[in-house]
């Protein structure tokens, strides 16, 4: 989706379109899988040097779960602010929240799907899922039963490597 720096000021447009971000890497965030497209809202206002914009959607994302390894799906609110400056390309040094764009045409998929990302915490835990406590071949520690557990057990592999018959030839 694109917007169109206009010349001059020019107030209080909006442009809506639809974002497609089904084939986007999501190896910045390994517990995303999939975003469904999804219709953006952009407000804007162009000024003589920037375009102030506010971002609205309703984007629903496949997640992993943490602890179950399940898919899920969440609703994400996207409700957010940008500033694009398009005669400074120092600019993103001095802000954090504006973005230098050489123009006329703004490229908007891009800041959605980095503005999803930071809507997604590295450890996602799908609602009513619970931390497993052990099960067949495992056990799940504290740090303090593991501290207390490696003390009291020796290396496991001190035995096969005493058995090895290793000749200097």
């Amino acid at each position: 989706m694109k917007i169109r720096i206009a010349n001059g000021v020019k107030l209080h447009q909006v442009v809506k379109g639809m974002i497609d971000l089904s084939q986007a890497d999501f190896s910045a965030n390994y517990s995303l899988k999939g975003i469904k497209p999804f219709e953006l809202t952009v407000a804007f206002d162009t000024f003589t040097e920037v375009v102030e914009a506010h971002l609205s959607a309703t984007v629903v994302v496949t997640l992993e779960c943490a602890y179950t390894l399940e898919h899920f799906e969440q609703e994400i609110i996207l409700d957010e602010e940008l500033c694009f400056n398009f005669t400074d390309p120092e600019v993103e040094l001095e802000s954090d929240d504006c973005f230098y764009e050489k123009g006329p045409d703004i490229e908007l998929d891009h800041y959605a799907f980095a503005l999803i990302l930071s809507y997604i915490p590295l450890k996602v835990v799908k609602p009513g899922a619970t931390l497993p406590t052990s099960g067949t071949d495992y056990d799940v520690l504290t740090e303090e039963e593991f501290s207390a557990k490696k003390q009291t057990v020796g290396d496991e592999f001190d035995d096969v490597l005493s058995q090895l018959d290793v000749d200097d030839e």
